[in-house]
């Protein structure tokens, strides 16, 4: 009787293994295209996405190098200059514009399929939009409404291959406040949604800072302070805290942390402003030649791993940088590396998706 072989031989003289989760990416969503936009899928774990390097900039690691940006894995016909209404949700990337039959495409990463979303009641304003996603739910704020993604139930066992289950919006309580949200962040509770708003009078600074419970469907005020960010802040386990770009101007291109504040809804307006930290060094561009469009921050797990989607122009082109961070609790760089992409002459037409880069890691 033949002895059986080892597992790893059985495996192909490979040892076998439990099945990994899928690998996760940065998607970026471009105006660079006459008719709409593009969609590109970058591997922060490789070396490089593309094999067209620029020699000229050579390899340092401050510098890095300028690579053409990598062929776009699926282009959406929509109006340009509306960027800003991109949305990512569990696998897929949401497109808010309304397409001719008032539907909104949806495009899963994972299978490359495309399916379409139930219309919206009205067009989203670009200019003042933000999707918060909380468990299986897509939240979608800006200055005229509030509502919710529902995804449908899972199909029956035996449910027949034509019945279609819908999505559907369902609308939520008014918020509390009329301005669009300056930042915003989920509380590691898994329910509550931190919202800070900014309003300018003619005599001061009105900020403010409310949560949606999304359990109670219920609105509360937390005081007259607001979260430090500019746009999301992202809840680190390591560090314990809320995690972004400073939002004062003084503070352009630092990190800032900020305690999780409790969402207690007994601590009412009577919560004192948040203990944060300010980052001592400064990662948007410092070199002289380059000028600093916008950035957006992306948090891409593990140890307090951060990627920074930074756009910029020189004299003869614009170009986007991603940089890929490991910070500690006292908020320095322990670990960095850069990337360096050129954008095509066409995805300078309009700024919006440069001043705030969309980008997306699922």
């Amino acid at each position: 009787m033949p002895k059986k072989r080892p597992a790893d031989e059985r495996a192909g003289g490979r040892a076998s293994k439990i099945p990994s989760r899928r690998r996760k990416h940065l998607y970026l969503v471009l105006d660079d295209w006459e008719r709409g936009y593009s969609i590109r899928k970058l591997d922060l774990s490789s070396d490089s996405d593309s094999d067209d390097v620029d020699e000229a900039n050579g390899p340092d690691g401050r510098t890095g190098t300028e690579l053409r940006l990598p062929p776009a894995v699926f282009r959406l016909e929509a109006p340009r200059a509306h960027s800003g209404l991109f949305a990512a949700f569990g696998t897929m990337i949401v497109a808010t514009q309304l397409t001719p039959r008032g539907t909104i495409p949806m495009f899963d990463v994972r299978t490359r399929a495309l399916t379409f979303g139930p219309r919206q009641e009205g067009q989203p304003n670009p200019c003042c939009t933000d999707f918060v996603q909380v468990g299986d739910n897509l939240y979608f704020i800006d200055d005229s409404c509030f509502m919710m993604l529902d995804p449908p139930p899972p199909p029956p066992k035996f449910a027949h291959p034509y019945i279609q289950i819908d999505w559907t919006w369902r609308g939520l309580p008014v918020p509390p406040f009329d301005d669009c949200p300056v930042s915003y962040a989920v509380h590691p509770d898994g329910r509550t949604i931190f919202f800070s708003t900014q309003g300018q009078t003619k005599k001061h600074t009105e900020v403010a800072t409310f949560t949606f419970d999304t359990v109670c469907s219920q609105w509360t005020r937390h005081g007259a302070w607001r979260l430090p960010f500019r746009g999301r802040g992202y809840f680190d386990c390591e560090l314990n805290a809320w995690v972004g770009l400073s939002g004062q101007p003084d503070n352009l291109g630092h990190l800032c942390t900020c305690e999780v504040v409790s969402a207690d809804a007994n601590t009412t307006d009577g919560h004192p402003p948040p203990t944060c930290k300010l980052s001592k060094e400064k990662l948007f561009c410092v070199d002289p030649a380059e000028k600093h469009i916008g950035a957006t921050l992306v948090y891409i797990g593990g140890r307090s791993k951060f990627c920074l989607v930074q756009c910029i122009a020189t004299d003869d082109r614009k170009g986007g940088v991603w940089e890929e961070y490991d910070m500690n609790g006292d908020l320095r760089t322990v670990h960095h590396r850069l990337r360096s992409y050129r954008l095509p002459k066409i995805a300078t037409e309009y700024c919006d998706h440069l001043e705030k880069p969309v980008a997306f890691w699922m």
